[in-house]
């Protein structure tokens, strides 16, 4: 896109087109808490009425191929099995035995695995001969475009993504020569990064780009915008679409399977799926065993509904699983927790690219992923590091957020390019105050809060002087030395009565000195009590 051309469109693309964007994922979000979101613009009537990701009677029978007790029971798909052979021989030799008696919907070789829907399970345990792996197949799904229940003082994050990497400006060279799959609904030609996005269809897919689901334009639009209004983590990045979801954002685990396999022999470095499913698919699994054996990094989504385990295959070893936070890098209440390997990034009011030349306020842990996938590429092609090296640098720089250390909530901490960038440069001075962790009353546990300082910059600290401020009043506090890159954490107490009657409390700490990041130098945080479910 040429200069000019940017520029038309991003005037063109006015506050009015967010909010439509916006409710485009506002509108088609159908859980049951959906009026709890906060920042949802009530005077604007409906624009679509998609069921984003919903589990219907509908789609459930247009899936399944027979009554099937034991699959419903697991919550997987009717009529459905993997097949995951110790050979291609064995694989073959099934199919000779099977004939007609089952019908092959997906044919993975490279596990010698098959997804299969039969009539009758009876007939289909005569054809196995127990060698074999035997698994569910589990629908999964985009989750839903508005993220999920937040609480009311979640900062959007807006256009500011480049600001909220560390970035000082945009850079076009970010990415370039790294290879970057995308798992999703497709991606449409945007003016925020062009019509070089070529999509590579495991499911049947409309002509028509109106009809296409834009959850997967908004998610590539993180990793490549190049549009001030839409800035992308790795612009330069030469990203592949494969299309697994359909239009209202269904895919099922054999699919994800069958395109992370072909994503990973196509040589693509890193994968960005930004959907998932509660069930352990054995067939999902394998494939991300064997994605990692190709040495490609994958990065999933957590999900949307506030649970304290990961979706798949953020939940499988080493799958990086992105959490999301809001532009502050606080924990957003709707992101599942991720026990191990997960980084944060912003998941509340990202601008996206969205169908039609329009932008979108894309909520979720959907836009952590890209925004994560989208850094390890920028890093790789900066430092001239491989997919490994470029994700061991960003653990190793994350800001910190929520506790201390590794946390389920925001894992080990907020992405932050700048500072693995400006590693070697030396004399930089930034004290940060990285997080606060309000911690209300409960039986046998006064109430209290963890604050945490952090040396963001490049040489030691000495003698740092902290104000904190709560509702016990101003606390003076002082770190003696803090190396680069060192979290020193404060435990104060805070009054019982401070949280009675579901009261808000709030918590201010101010680094007293002057350095190279004033912007992270003050920070408040306000603990408010979950909402309550109806």
């Amino acid at each position: 896109m040429t200069s000019s051309e940017r520029n038309i469109w991003i005037g063109t693309a006015t506050l009015g087109a967010v909010v439509v964007g916006w409710l485009l994922g506002r509108a088609t979000w159908v859980d049951a808490q959906a009026e709890k979101v906060v920042q949802a613009p009530s005077a604007l009537p409906a624009i679509v009425d998609r069921e984003w990701g919903k589990r219907t009677a509908a789609n459930e029978r247009g899936q399944g191929f027979a009554i099937d007790d034991a699959a419903l029971k697991e919550g997987a798909l009717p009529g459905q099995r993997s097949l995951i052979f110790a050979s291609a021989e064995d694989l073959e030799a099934f199919l000779k035995r099977a004939g007609d008696h089952v019908k092959v919907l997906n044919r993975i070789d490279a596990l010698n695995a098959l997804r299969i829907g039969f009539g009758d399970l009876t007939d289909l345990d005569g054809l196995l001969d127990g060698s074999e792996e035997m698994g569910y197949i589990f629908p999964a799904y985009t989750p839903n475009p508005s993220g999920g229940v937040v609480q009311a003082d979640a900062k959007p994050l807006g256009n500011r993504l480049l600001e909220w990497l560390g970035l000082d400006e945009f850079d076009e060279s970010l990415g370039k020569g790294v290879k970057i799959a995308i798992l999703d609904t497709g991606v449409v030609p945007h003016p925020a990064y062009g019509d070089g996005v070529n999509n590579i269809f495991l499911i049947d897919g409309a002509l028509d780009y109106a009809d296409w689901n834009g959850h997967g334009t908004a998610a590539a639009s993180l990793i490549l915008g190049d549009s001030q209004q839409v800035p992308g983590a790795a612009p330069g990045a030469d990203l592949t679409s494969w299309v697994v979801a359909d239009r209202d954002g269904v895919s099922n685990s054999a699919l994800i399977a069958q395109a992370i396999v072909a994503a990973a022999d196509a040589g693509n470095q890193i994968i960005s799926i930004s959907m998932g499913s509660y069930g352990d698919s054995s067939l999902l699994r394998a494939a991300v065993e064997y994605a990692q054996s190709k040495n490609a990094i994958i990065v999933a989504s957590s999900g949307n509904d506030g649970y304290t385990k990961a979706a798949y295959p953020a939940g499988y070893a080493n799958v990086v699983a992105a959490v999301g936070v809001d532009a502050q890098n606080n924990h957003l209440l709707f992101s599942n927790e991720a026990k191990s390997s997960a980084l944060s990034a912003p998941g509340w009011g990202v601008n996206a690219a969205y169908p039609g030349d329009q932008m979108v306020s894309f909520s979720g842990t959907s836009a952590s992923a890209p925004i994560i996938a989208g850094s390890i590429a920028a890093v790789m092609s900066a430092q001239n590091y491989n997919a490994q090296q470029a994700l061991a640098a960003i653990y190793n720089y994350t800001n910190e957020a929520g506790a201390a250390g590794y946390d389920p909530y925001t894992g080990a901490g907020a992405v932050n390019i700048g500072r693995i960038l400006q590693k070697n440069t030396t004399g930089i001075y930034d004290a940060a105050a990285a997080s606060h962790l309000i911690t209300p009353p409960s039986t046998g546990v006064a109430a209290n809060v963890q604050v945490n300082i952090q040396n963001q910059g490049t040489a030691t600290l000495t003698n740092v002087p902290v104000e904190v401020i709560t509702p016990s009043g101003t606390s003076i506090l002082s770190v003696p030395s803090l190396g680069a890159g060192e979290v020193k954490s404060f435990t104060l107490s805070l009054p019982n009565a401070a949280f009675a009657n579901g009261a808000s409390v709030s918590v201010s700490s101010t680094i007293k000195a002057t350095d190279a990041v004033y912007k992270n130098n003050v920070r408040t945080t306000t603990y408010s009590p979950p909402p309550v479910a109806d």
